[in-house]
């Protein structure tokens, strides 16, 4: 029955899952290896599953653990172009995209690589329309440090665009 909940709880999450995962890793190797050992965590801790109050923010939470491992464990972070089948993922059932063309949506993914991990972390769970308080509980940092954070997000993002608009 447990297994059963997490895995209606994957599915029912999966497409913002996918684009939390691409905002981080441009390989879509190493993003369906992320994805797994998210999947496995979640399995893994599916018996307390039940007991957990907001399911969606314990979801994420491991999701943004595993790319937090993934990016402390890696030695250099080697940013790749989006491929267009990739870039189309991401524009498909995607409620927080806000730019209509293909080369808008390439040039806000890279800027939005080019954040900070924990400006990253923010920016990308409101692009999923997760609030603030659920961003709070899904990093583990109070509700003040997110929006410091998401301030500064969307402030660093901003002078990101404006300096990838200039060129």
């Amino acid at each position: 029955m447990t297994v059963d909940l997490a895995l209606q709880l994957w599915l029912q999450y999966q497409a913002a899952i996918s684009r939390t995962l691409m905002s981080y890793e441009a390989d879509p190797s190493l993003r369906q290896d992320l994805a797994q050992e998210a999947y496995l965590a979640l399995h893994r801790s599916a018996e307390k599953l039940s007991q957990i109050e907001n399911k969606r923010a314990y979801l994420f939470r491991i999701v943004h653990n595993v790319v937090v491992d993934h990016i402390a464990g890696a030695t250099r972070m080697a940013w790749q172009p989006l491929e267009e089948q990739h870039l189309n993922e991401l524009q498909s059932d995607c409620p927080s995209v806000a730019f209509s063309s293909q080369q808008q949506n390439n040039v806000l993914l890279q800027a939005v690589r080019q954040l900070a991990l924990s400006h990253r972390q923010v920016l990308t769970l409101a692009m999923e329309d997760i609030d603030e308080k659920e961003i709070a509980d899904i990093l583990g940092i109070s509700y003040g440090a997110v929006r410091v954070r998401m301030n500064r997000a969307k402030t660093a993002l901003q002078e990101i665009l404006q300096h990838a608009t200039a060129l």
